[in-house]
């Protein structure tokens, strides 16, 4: 391309978004005026993903210059002059912009503006290069025909069920996420040059999601007006989290699935025109939201020590389920801007049920003593307590941890909230090896573990056999005895993380997923539990999705327990349909709840700022070009 005034663009740069642009066939420069023909795309987007648009910037890094044409050697050290439109390009070198009629120093780049036609005279010890420039744009409007600034700003997943909108490009609509997509082209324009606008979905990784290749566009009035140059908006584009909601007759031909931190690609003439980062809400109750991340530990129990997992068949096929099932979770969580890492990449264990490790003191009803003894085994060696009248459950509980620890154990003492009916809340012991291994805790010689009247004692257990003995609105602040004996086990110390447990069944039916939220001051936080039927149900339910929603808000009802019931909302307690209308929608007030309850400035942050990347490039051709 030397030969005709433009050169490659660098390896450094071109390696980082979608190679250069520069559209259609470059003709041969004129030997006797030495006049070079280009078509460029005026650079609005942030290519290098630090908030600015590129073309905003007093210095672009390499990332950046994605969208800009270097010159060849004809052009160093030249000095620039605009006899037309020095307003809508300009020339860097090394990345900092240089002034008209000052020498450049180094090899120089260009860089477009805004839309419209531009001349540029290169002058350079007596020779003279003429630079014809064909400036392209590519724009956004929202519902309200306002500019979405490209650089600045974002799109966000869809929040709405499908709706019909009035087919006029110049027509508002009510939906706050979708957007009309608007090129810009100088004239003349050459046949069917913006009656179509190619568009392309791509993750934070480069890889291709989705693509609408023929996307019909409608003239529209220009903002600003600009002589010369006339525009062309697209219907109003969804973007979508599935093919449930891509396929619904009412939008197919307008709704693109994406990923949050990817981003929508403008193509034009097959190549990368402009680029939209695809994030949280636009606008909420806290501000823009961008991406958030949480940090996620996921089991399968087994139903017995070493047998199969509760769901998946065999441990390969039971991550690969508890992977798709977090994949889904995160996508319907991306319209608030939340993603829990690439799914291919989540950690999943598979874990036989605990050993019957824990002792509880005072379960339920947290009752004081009477008086009496509790004698329990730990591994086989015996263990003594002695309680006396009007001893607390606490104190009961810490003299029994010093005992075990002086039988040469580790002992960790965890309170529970007080139940319903109860006097005083519940305290655990887990009783560990050295090694930090689970003991084995049983009742001495068949012998009752307590002799007091009204102290109860009890020694945890799970046996998934018969189903998980789930929490009751009674006791659904601590969880019941093999619950607490379950996921204290799994428990990693830190409040910040979530984790997910996937369970064979819940005993008695009826129950499909659970979880113990922040807010009920437990030993139990941040932890959702699923039976497989609950994984079974994701595209009707949503249940992990919808489990999840209660801790990030740290919510323990549903909006329809003292509202209008929206079965459309993801939130709803008794909704069940797999179709876009469904249980699957968040409203902006609940991201904006999310980001309070959880977020990075939250009292317990669930989630953390999970800054954008350059999106390296996809060289794959376009699917339908």
């Amino acid at each position: 391309m030397d030969s005709v005034g433009l050169a490659r663009i660098s390896r450094s740069a071109a390696a980082i978004v979608f190679g250069a642009i520069a559209f259609g066939a470059v003709p041969p420069a004129d030997a006797a005026d030495g006049v070079v023909v280009l078509t460029i795309v005026a650079d609005r987007d942030d290519d290098d993903a630090d908030g600015k648009p590129d073309g905003a910037q007093d210095f672009v890094p390499p990332a950046g210059r994605v969208d800009m044409v270097q010159l060849d050697r004809r052009f160093y050290g030249a000095v620039f002059k605009a006899e037309k439109g020095g307003d809508l390009v300009r020339v860097l070198v090394d990345g900092v912009p240089f002034a008209w009629d000052k020498p450049t120093t180094g090899s120089a780049w260009l860089q477009g503006l805004a839309p419209g036609t531009a001349r540029l005279v290169a002058t350079k010890a007596g020779s003279r290069n003429v630079v014809e420039l064909r400036i392209r744009g590519a724009s956004l409007r929202d519902g309200a025909a306002k500019p979405v600034d490209m650089g600045r700003s974002h799109a966000s997943l869809e929040r709405t069920p499908p709706t019909r909108v009035d087919p006029a490009a110049t027509a508002t609509y009510d939906d706050p996420d979708a957007l009309r997509f608007v090129v810009e082209y100088p004239e003349p324009l050459a046949q069917n040059e913006g009656k179509e606008i190619v568009l392309e979905s791509v993750s934070a990784v480069g890889s291709r999601v989705d693509v609408l290749p023929h996307l019909p566009a409608g003239a529209i009035p220009c903002v600003p007006a600009t002589p010369g140059v006339q525009c062309f908006a697209s219907p109003p584009v969804r973007l979508v989290i599935d093919d449930v909601d891509r396929n619904h007759p009412l939008v197919d031909a307008r709704s693109m699935r994406a990923e949050v931190g990817g981003a929508v690609v403008v193509r034009m003439d097959g190549k990368k025109g402009q680029l939209l980062r695809v994030l949280g809400p636009r606008d909420s109750a806290v501000g823009p939201i961008r991406r958030l991340k949480a940090d996620l530990r996921a089991f399968v129990l087994r139903i017995t020590a070493g047998g199969a997992p509760a769901v998946g068949g065999t441990d390969p096929g039971a991550i690969a389920a508890m992977r798709a099932e977090l994949a889904a979770a995160s996508a319907i969580w991306g319209q608030c801007g939340i993603s829990f890492g690439d799914p291919r990449t989540l950690d999943a264990k598979i874990v036989d049920p605990p050993t019957s490790y824990l002792v509880a003191f005072g379960d339920d009803v947290g009752i004081p003593a009477s008086g009496g003894e509790v004698r329990v085994r730990v591994d086989g060696k015996p263990v003594v307590v002695t309680t006396t009248r009007g001893m607390t459950v606490d104190r009961a509980a810490s003299d029994f941890a010093r005992a075990v620890e002086r039988a040469g154990f580790v002992a960790i003492v965890s309170p529970n909230a007080r139940i319903g009916p109860g006097a005083a809340g519940s305290v655990d012991v887990l009783v560990k090896r050295k090694d930090g291994a689970l003991a084995t805790v049983d009742a001495a010689n068949g012998m009752p573990v307590s002799s007091d009247a009204t102290l109860v004692v009890r020694i945890g257990s799970v046996d998934l056999s018969d189903g998980l003995q789930h929490f009751t609105d009674m006791d659904a602040m601590a969880g019941t005895l093999e619950e607490r004996t379950l996921l204290k086990a799994l428990d990693d110390g830190d409040p910040r993380t979530l984790e997910i447990v996937v369970v064979p069944l819940f005993a008695g039916g009826g129950r499909i997923g659970e979880s113990f939220i922040g807010s009920d001051l437990s030993s139990l936080r941040n932890v959702v539990l699923l039976d497989r039927a609950g994984i079974r149900a994701r595209k009707s339910s949503l249940t992990l999705a919808h489990e999840l929603g209660h801790v990030l808000m740290d919510m323990p009802g549903h909006p329809d327990d003292y509202g209008v019931d929206t079965p459309t909302l993801l939130m709803d307690s008794d909704a069940s349909d797999a179709s876009p209308f469904g249980p699957r929608r968040l409203t902006r007030d609940e991201c904006a709840r999310v980001v309070r309850q959880a977020g990075p400035k939250a009292r317990v942050p669930l989630l953390s700022e999970w800054p954008l990347a350059p999106i390296p490039p996809d060289t794959r051709p376009l699917v339908g070009n």
